[in-house]
Protein backbone atom coordinates (compact mmCIF):
# COMPACT_ATOMS: atom_id res chain seq x y z
CA UNK A 1 0.00 0.00 0.00
CA UNK A 2 1.47 3.38 -0.69
CA UNK A 3 2.12 6.02 1.64
CA UNK A 4 -0.05 9.09 1.88
CA UNK A 5 2.10 12.18 1.52
CA UNK A 6 -0.15 14.67 1.89
CA UNK A 7 -0.89 13.04 5.46
CA UNK A 8 2.87 13.13 6.40
CA UNK A 9 2.96 16.18 5.21
CA UNK A 10 0.66 17.62 7.24
CA UNK A 11 2.09 16.15 10.23
CA UNK A 12 5.17 17.24 9.50
CA UNK A 13 3.75 20.61 9.74
CA UNK A 14 2.04 20.73 12.88
CA UNK A 15 4.91 19.34 14.47
CA UNK A 16 7.66 22.36 13.77
CA UNK A 17 10.81 22.89 15.64
CA UNK A 18 13.16 25.56 15.96
CA UNK A 19 17.04 24.91 14.72
CA UNK A 20 18.78 22.56 16.45
CA UNK A 21 15.99 21.22 18.71
CA UNK A 22 14.13 19.00 15.18
CA UNK A 23 14.10 15.64 17.67
CA UNK A 24 10.31 14.65 16.85
CA UNK A 25 11.02 16.23 13.23
CA UNK A 26 14.49 13.76 12.97
CA UNK A 27 12.70 10.79 14.72
CA UNK A 28 9.85 10.63 11.91
CA UNK A 29 12.36 11.01 9.14
CA UNK A 30 14.27 8.13 10.55
CA UNK A 31 10.97 5.96 11.27
CA UNK A 32 10.09 7.08 7.37
CA UNK A 33 13.79 5.92 6.05
CA UNK A 34 13.13 2.50 7.34
CA UNK A 35 9.76 1.81 7.02
CA UNK A 36 10.50 2.60 3.25
CA UNK A 37 13.54 0.65 2.92
CA UNK A 38 15.98 3.34 2.71
CA UNK A 39 19.88 3.01 3.58
CA UNK A 40 20.47 5.45 6.50
CA UNK A 41 23.65 6.97 7.58
CA UNK A 42 24.79 7.66 11.20
CA UNK A 43 25.98 11.60 11.30
CA UNK A 44 27.27 12.87 14.42
CA UNK A 45 24.59 15.75 14.88
CA UNK A 46 21.81 15.80 17.58
CA UNK A 47 19.23 16.24 14.88
CA UNK A 48 19.05 15.60 11.21
CA UNK A 49 19.30 12.78 9.05
CA UNK A 50 21.30 11.44 5.89
CA UNK A 51 20.10 8.60 3.80
CA UNK A 52 21.80 6.80 0.33
CA UNK A 53 20.31 5.70 -2.32
CA UNK A 54 23.12 3.67 -3.98
CA UNK A 55 22.79 3.76 -8.04
CA UNK A 56 24.21 0.35 -9.73
CA UNK A 57 25.77 2.44 -12.53
CA UNK A 58 28.55 4.24 -12.87
CA UNK A 59 28.20 8.06 -11.80
CA UNK A 60 29.27 10.74 -9.21
CA UNK A 61 27.94 11.78 -5.44
CA UNK A 62 25.34 13.95 -5.59
CA UNK A 63 23.53 15.29 -2.42
CA UNK A 64 20.09 17.16 -2.21
CA UNK A 65 19.13 18.83 0.73
CA UNK A 66 16.16 19.59 2.60
CA UNK A 67 15.96 22.06 5.67
CA UNK A 68 13.96 20.74 8.46
CA UNK A 69 13.26 23.28 10.79
CA UNK A 70 11.23 26.21 11.52
CA UNK A 71 10.22 29.46 12.57
CA UNK A 72 9.33 30.95 16.21
CA UNK A 73 6.46 32.26 14.63
CA UNK A 74 2.54 32.12 16.31
CA UNK A 75 0.68 30.87 13.61
CA UNK A 76 -2.46 32.04 11.93
CA UNK A 77 -3.07 30.37 8.55
CA UNK A 78 -5.75 28.90 9.53
CA UNK A 79 -5.15 24.89 7.72
CA UNK A 80 -7.12 22.44 10.15
CA UNK A 81 -3.47 20.84 11.01
CA UNK A 82 -2.06 23.90 12.17
CA UNK A 83 1.17 24.02 14.64
CA UNK A 84 0.65 21.92 17.93
CA UNK A 85 3.72 23.68 19.42
CA UNK A 86 2.34 27.24 20.93
CA UNK A 87 4.59 30.30 18.85
CA UNK A 88 6.74 27.93 16.56
CA UNK A 89 5.42 27.40 12.79
CA UNK A 90 6.57 26.32 9.61
CA UNK A 91 6.13 29.51 7.98
CA UNK A 92 9.07 29.56 5.27
CA UNK A 93 7.58 25.69 3.62
CA UNK A 94 10.20 23.33 5.28
CA UNK A 95 7.74 20.93 6.00
CA UNK A 96 7.41 20.55 2.17
CA UNK A 97 11.10 20.70 1.60
CA UNK A 98 11.03 17.36 3.95
CA UNK A 99 8.62 14.92 2.43
CA UNK A 100 9.77 15.90 -0.85
CA UNK A 101 13.04 14.89 -0.09
CA UNK A 102 11.64 11.48 1.30
CA UNK A 103 9.28 11.03 -1.63
CA UNK A 104 11.99 11.45 -3.98
CA UNK A 105 14.27 9.22 -1.81
CA UNK A 106 11.62 6.53 -2.01
CA UNK A 107 11.61 6.53 -5.72
CA UNK A 108 15.10 6.65 -6.60
CA UNK A 109 15.49 3.19 -3.77
CA UNK A 110 12.69 1.70 -6.22
CA UNK A 111 14.70 1.92 -9.31
CA UNK A 112 18.44 1.54 -7.79
CA UNK A 113 19.20 -0.78 -10.90
CA UNK A 114 18.60 2.88 -13.40
CA UNK A 115 20.79 5.46 -11.08
CA UNK A 116 23.77 6.67 -12.10
CA UNK A 117 26.41 7.25 -9.05
CA UNK A 118 25.55 7.55 -5.20
CA UNK A 119 22.66 10.53 -4.01
CA UNK A 120 22.27 11.39 -0.71
CA UNK A 121 19.76 13.18 1.22
CA UNK A 122 20.22 15.47 3.94
CA UNK A 123 17.85 16.23 6.37
CA UNK A 124 19.64 19.60 7.87
CA UNK A 125 18.94 21.46 10.83
CA UNK A 126 19.70 24.83 11.82
CA UNK A 127 18.92 26.41 8.39
CA UNK A 128 16.76 29.85 9.64
CA UNK A 129 19.79 30.54 12.74
CA UNK A 130 22.52 29.98 9.67
CA UNK A 131 24.95 27.54 11.35
CA UNK A 132 22.88 24.39 10.03
CA UNK A 133 25.09 23.89 6.27
CA UNK A 134 28.63 24.73 8.38
CA UNK A 135 27.46 22.53 10.82
CA UNK A 136 27.20 20.04 8.72
CA UNK A 137 30.61 20.65 6.48
CA UNK A 138 32.47 20.39 9.83
CA UNK A 139 31.12 16.33 9.87
CA UNK A 140 33.05 16.25 6.67
CA UNK A 141 30.39 14.08 5.50
CA UNK A 142 30.05 16.28 2.31
CA UNK A 143 33.80 16.44 1.57
CA UNK A 144 32.86 13.60 -1.64
CA UNK A 145 30.30 15.65 -2.51
CA UNK A 146 30.35 16.76 -6.49
CA UNK A 147 26.99 18.54 -6.97
CA UNK A 148 24.70 19.59 -4.70
CA UNK A 149 20.86 20.33 -5.30
CA UNK A 150 18.54 21.98 -2.91
CA UNK A 151 14.79 23.90 -3.47
CA UNK A 152 12.46 26.33 -1.83
CA UNK A 153 9.35 26.72 -2.20
CA UNK A 154 8.34 30.56 -3.57
CA UNK A 155 4.51 31.97 -2.46
CA UNK A 156 4.99 34.77 -5.29
CA UNK A 157 4.78 31.90 -7.87
CA UNK A 158 1.95 29.91 -8.99
CA UNK A 159 1.91 26.27 -8.09
CA UNK A 160 4.08 24.09 -10.20
CA UNK A 161 5.91 26.35 -12.12
CA UNK A 162 9.61 25.78 -11.87
CA UNK A 163 12.12 28.64 -11.26
CA UNK A 164 15.76 28.56 -12.62
CA UNK A 165 18.23 30.96 -13.74
CA UNK A 166 22.06 31.27 -14.06
CA UNK A 167 24.31 32.43 -11.41
CA UNK A 168 23.60 33.70 -7.86
CA UNK A 169 20.48 32.66 -6.67
CA UNK A 170 20.23 33.24 -2.92
CA UNK A 171 22.33 35.83 -1.51
CA UNK A 172 25.34 36.67 0.83
CA UNK A 173 23.90 37.38 4.30
CA UNK A 174 26.30 39.61 6.39
CA UNK A 175 25.44 41.42 9.85
CA UNK A 176 27.27 44.48 10.80
CA UNK A 177 27.73 45.95 14.01
CA UNK A 178 28.97 49.78 14.86
CA UNK A 179 29.99 51.08 18.22
CA UNK A 180 30.77 54.73 18.64
CA UNK A 181 32.43 55.85 21.35
CA UNK A 182 32.20 59.42 21.86
CA UNK A 183 32.39 62.06 24.58
CA UNK A 184 29.67 62.84 27.25
CA UNK A 185 28.31 66.33 28.31
CA UNK A 186 25.45 68.45 28.88
CA UNK A 187 23.59 69.46 25.91
CA UNK A 188 23.69 72.46 26.44
CA UNK A 189 27.60 72.62 26.27
CA UNK A 190 27.77 70.22 22.78
CA UNK A 191 31.31 71.73 22.32
CA UNK A 192 32.19 69.95 25.02
CA UNK A 193 31.71 66.39 23.92
CA UNK A 194 31.77 64.39 21.13
CA UNK A 195 28.33 63.44 20.21
CA UNK A 196 27.83 59.92 18.79
CA UNK A 197 24.55 60.40 17.49
CA UNK A 198 26.13 63.15 14.75
CA UNK A 199 28.40 60.00 13.51
CA UNK A 200 26.07 57.17 13.55
CA UNK A 201 23.46 59.86 11.11
CA UNK A 202 26.96 60.87 9.18
CA UNK A 203 27.80 56.99 9.19
CA UNK A 204 24.11 56.16 7.74
CA UNK A 205 23.79 58.68 5.11
CA UNK A 206 27.25 57.82 4.17
CA UNK A 207 26.06 53.90 3.95
CA UNK A 208 22.71 54.79 1.68
CA UNK A 209 24.81 57.00 -0.69
CA UNK A 210 27.47 54.06 -0.93
CA UNK A 211 25.06 51.68 -1.75
CA UNK A 212 23.58 54.02 -4.14
CA UNK A 213 26.45 55.99 -5.86
CA UNK A 214 29.51 53.43 -5.71
CA UNK A 215 27.73 49.94 -6.78
CA UNK A 216 26.34 49.54 -10.29
CA UNK A 217 22.53 49.80 -9.97
CA UNK A 218 21.96 46.60 -12.07
CA UNK A 219 24.07 44.48 -9.80
CA UNK A 220 21.73 43.49 -7.13
CA UNK A 221 22.79 44.45 -3.27
CA UNK A 222 21.45 45.83 -0.41
CA UNK A 223 23.29 47.52 2.48
CA UNK A 224 20.13 48.10 5.24
CA UNK A 225 20.82 49.68 8.64
CA UNK A 226 18.22 48.00 11.00
CA UNK A 227 18.66 49.38 14.22
CA UNK A 228 20.28 52.52 16.20
CA UNK A 229 20.73 53.47 19.63
CA UNK A 230 21.94 56.01 21.27
CA UNK A 231 21.30 58.02 24.32
CA UNK A 232 18.81 58.27 27.24
CA UNK A 233 17.54 61.22 27.83
CA UNK A 234 16.56 64.82 25.92
CA UNK A 235 19.51 66.67 27.64
CA UNK A 236 22.31 64.48 27.73
CA UNK A 237 25.08 64.00 25.23
CA UNK A 238 25.69 59.85 25.36
CA UNK A 239 29.09 58.73 25.47
CA UNK A 240 28.42 56.13 22.72
CA UNK A 241 25.64 55.04 20.39
CA UNK A 242 25.43 52.00 17.97
CA UNK A 243 23.67 51.01 14.92
CA UNK A 244 23.45 47.31 13.22
CA UNK A 245 21.97 46.24 9.69
CA UNK A 246 23.03 43.85 7.13
CA UNK A 247 24.69 43.39 3.63
CA UNK A 248 23.47 41.15 1.30
CA UNK A 249 24.72 40.63 -2.52
CA UNK A 250 24.36 38.32 -5.25
CA UNK A 251 28.14 38.26 -6.00
CA UNK A 252 30.74 37.64 -3.81
CA UNK A 253 33.80 40.11 -5.56
CA UNK A 254 30.68 42.82 -4.46
CA UNK A 255 30.08 41.29 -1.12
CA UNK A 256 34.06 41.92 -0.21
CA UNK A 257 34.48 45.36 -1.76
CA UNK A 258 30.97 46.77 0.21
CA UNK A 259 33.08 45.00 3.63
CA UNK A 260 36.84 46.58 2.67
CA UNK A 261 34.78 49.99 1.87
CA UNK A 262 32.91 49.92 5.10
CA UNK A 263 36.08 48.88 7.08
CA UNK A 264 37.76 52.36 5.22
CA UNK A 265 34.98 54.27 6.05
CA UNK A 266 35.08 53.68 10.06
CA UNK A 267 38.85 54.68 9.69
CA UNK A 268 38.11 58.06 8.14
CA UNK A 269 34.78 59.23 10.47
CA UNK A 270 37.41 58.05 12.96
CA UNK A 271 39.81 60.86 12.22
CA UNK A 272 36.98 63.38 10.92
CA UNK A 273 35.25 63.24 13.89
CA UNK A 274 37.49 62.61 16.94
CA UNK A 275 35.85 59.23 17.83
CA UNK A 276 36.73 55.39 18.60
CA UNK A 277 34.52 53.48 16.33
CA UNK A 278 34.44 49.94 16.46
CA UNK A 279 33.10 47.58 13.54
CA UNK A 280 32.32 43.77 13.91
CA UNK A 281 31.47 42.00 10.88
CA UNK A 282 29.93 38.66 11.00
CA UNK A 283 29.63 36.45 7.95
CA UNK A 284 26.92 34.56 6.79
CA UNK A 285 26.19 32.13 4.15
CA UNK A 286 27.67 32.35 0.79
CA UNK A 287 25.70 33.56 -2.20
CA UNK A 288 24.41 30.35 -3.69
CA UNK A 289 25.53 29.97 -7.11
CA UNK A 290 23.99 27.52 -9.87
CA UNK A 291 26.14 26.67 -12.22
CA UNK A 292 26.00 26.47 -15.60
CA UNK A 293 25.99 22.84 -16.55
CA UNK A 294 23.32 22.27 -14.06
CA UNK A 295 20.89 25.05 -15.03
CA UNK A 296 20.98 23.31 -18.39
CA UNK A 297 20.20 19.76 -17.20
CA UNK A 298 17.39 21.10 -15.07
CA UNK A 299 16.23 23.10 -18.22
CA UNK A 300 16.38 19.75 -20.41
CA UNK A 301 14.67 17.72 -17.66
CA UNK A 302 11.79 20.09 -17.32
CA UNK A 303 11.43 20.40 -21.16
CA UNK A 304 11.36 16.72 -21.90
CA UNK A 305 8.54 16.39 -18.49
CA UNK A 306 6.46 19.53 -19.18
CA UNK A 307 7.14 21.73 -16.87
CA UNK A 308 6.25 25.46 -16.37
CA UNK A 309 9.51 26.76 -16.36
CA UNK A 310 10.59 30.67 -15.49
CA UNK A 311 13.47 33.04 -14.40
CA UNK A 312 12.60 33.96 -11.00
CA UNK A 313 13.27 37.59 -9.85
CA UNK A 314 15.94 38.28 -7.91
CA UNK A 315 15.71 38.49 -4.40
CA UNK A 316 17.90 38.97 -0.73
CA UNK A 317 16.74 36.48 0.71
CA UNK A 318 19.84 34.13 2.18
CA UNK A 319 20.02 30.31 2.60
CA UNK A 320 23.16 28.24 4.02
CA UNK A 321 22.81 26.31 1.12
CA UNK A 322 25.49 28.49 -0.23
CA UNK A 323 27.70 27.29 2.04
CA UNK A 324 28.32 23.64 0.20
CA UNK A 325 29.86 24.61 -3.20
CA UNK A 326 30.64 28.67 -2.67
CA UNK A 327 32.48 30.11 -5.68
CA UNK A 328 35.98 28.89 -6.32
CA UNK A 329 35.50 26.00 -3.94
CA UNK A 330 34.95 23.17 -7.34
CA UNK A 331 32.21 22.22 -6.29
CA UNK A 332 29.01 22.64 -8.41
CA UNK A 333 25.36 23.28 -6.97
CA UNK A 334 22.03 23.92 -8.49
CA UNK A 335 19.15 26.01 -6.36
CA UNK A 336 15.48 25.80 -7.39
CA UNK A 337 12.77 27.21 -6.85
CA UNK A 338 9.19 25.75 -7.40
CA UNK A 339 5.73 27.90 -6.87
CA UNK A 340 3.43 27.16 -3.87
CA UNK A 341 1.21 29.31 -4.66
CA UNK A 342 0.72 32.62 -4.80
CA UNK A 343 -0.38 34.03 -1.29
CA UNK A 344 1.39 35.51 2.27
CA UNK A 345 5.12 35.91 2.08
CA UNK A 346 7.71 33.92 3.64
CA UNK A 347 7.94 33.91 7.66
CA UNK A 348 4.44 35.54 7.34
CA UNK A 349 1.88 34.24 10.42
CA UNK A 350 -0.59 33.14 7.41
CA UNK A 351 1.80 31.84 4.97
CA UNK A 352 0.81 28.83 3.33
CA UNK A 353 2.29 26.09 0.96
CA UNK A 354 -0.26 23.87 -1.20
CA UNK A 355 0.76 20.03 -0.76
CA UNK A 356 -0.37 19.80 -4.02
CA UNK A 357 2.87 20.51 -5.51
CA UNK A 358 4.16 17.25 -3.63
CA UNK A 359 3.50 15.09 -6.74
CA UNK A 360 4.94 17.30 -9.42
CA UNK A 361 8.45 18.71 -7.66
CA UNK A 362 9.14 15.28 -5.73
CA UNK A 363 8.71 13.99 -9.93
CA UNK A 364 11.26 16.82 -11.01
CA UNK A 365 13.80 16.32 -8.28
CA UNK A 366 13.92 12.47 -9.31
CA UNK A 367 14.31 13.08 -12.61
CA UNK A 368 16.98 15.45 -11.97
CA UNK A 369 18.42 13.47 -9.67
CA UNK A 370 18.84 9.56 -10.97
CA UNK A 371 21.72 10.53 -13.50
Amino acid sequence: MSRNWKKEFEWFHSHPELGFQEVTTTYRIKEILKEEGIEEITIPLETGALAVIRGEKPGNNRLLRADIDALPIKEESGVTYASVNEGVMHACGHDVHIVNALMVAGRLNSIKSDVEGNVFILFQPGEEVFDGAASVIRTGITKDIDEFYAFHVDPEADTGTIELKQGGITSSVDKFYIKVEGIGAHAAMPHQGRNPIHVLTDLVGWLDSYSDTKIDAFTPHVITVAHISAGTTWNVIPTFGELEGTVRTLDENVRNLIHEEIDNAIHAFEILHGVKITLEWTEGPHVAVNDEELYFKAKKVAGENDFITKAPEDIMIGDDFGDYAPLGSGKKSLYIRIGSGIGYTYHHPKFYANPDILKDSSSFLFELLKK
